[in-house]
């Protein structure tokens, strides 16, 4: 089984169209798949369209009580994550799921993580800049462990993601957790499309925010496996959590 795992944050004008979208894929790739959302404290009606969508493929609704952030949101998703695989992609379809089957396919023996690395004119040329920079600075600081031009879309081995989940209550930066634990990473070009739902919010300030991020995640005392994230998880940010199983 492969795991979606999608933080939602106002991201109730693109969910129904992705849920359709993945569910396609599902169809074709002939890998049993879920969905875990995890609504980050969105202030719109995410949560609501979440409740309405239609069982053609499983998922799960993650809610949460407080904004967690984008990984925070992605690792709470890993807590309830059953696939061997772990995919982490945004809800706004600039991480396009057809895209899926390149990623999924690339994952051979001895890789842990498959990042997409994104091509195209998908933000202004100002902030391509600054994401070009801040991508470069955590190639170079990571060791090369992380390809230049990736970001949050990726698939990963379901025991690297069980890793990253004791973690959870310190704020990490996901891509600062894969660079510290050493993890063994390929890579997958693909196009992404501009966002037609307006410019990205990675201000230059939120990716310096991020940076710093970063560099304190690869700080962090190595945590064991037996620390009980998920009853943090439970009392500190999940409000509820529901499933619903895909009709016959």
């Amino acid at each position: 089984m492969i795991s979606i795992i999608i933080p939602v944050y106002k991201s109730a004008s693109t969910l129904a169209a992705l849920h359709e979208r993945i569910s396609r894929v599902a169809a074709v790739l002939g890998i049993p798949l879920e969905i875990v959302y995890v609504n980050d404290a969105s202030p719109d009606h995410s949560l609501a369209i979440l409740r309405g969508l239609p069982s053609t493929i499983p998922f799960h609704i993650v809610n949460l009580k407080r904004n967690a952030g984008q990984t925070g949101a992605l690792i709470a998703g890993m807590a309830f994550a059953r696939g061997e695989l772990v995919a982490t992609m945004d809800a706004d379809l600039q991480d396009e799921p057809e895209n899926l089957p390149s990623l999924i396919d690339a994952m051979k023996p001895g890789i842990d993580v498959v990042f997409a690395r994104r091509n195209g004119r998908y933000e202004s040329p100002g902030r391509l800049l600054t994401s070009y920079l801040f991508k470069g600075m955590v190639h170079w600081f990571s060791a090369r462990k992380i390809p230049m031009n990736a970001g949050l879309f990726m698939v990963m081995r379901r025991e690297a993601a069980a890793g990253f989940i004791p973690y959870l209550p310190h704020s990490p930066y996901l891509i600062g957790l894969i660079a510290k634990a050493g993890l063994r990473c390929a890579t997958v070009t693909v196009e992404r499309p501009g966002n037609a739902f307006g410019e990205t919010s990675y201000t230059f300030r939120k990716r310096v925010l991020v940076a710093r991020s970063f560099f304190r995640t690869l700080r962090l005392q190595s945590k064991k496996p037996e620390v009980n994230a998920a009853g943090w998880l439970n009392s500190h940010l999940l409000a509820d959590h529901s499933y619903t199983g895909k009709k016959q």
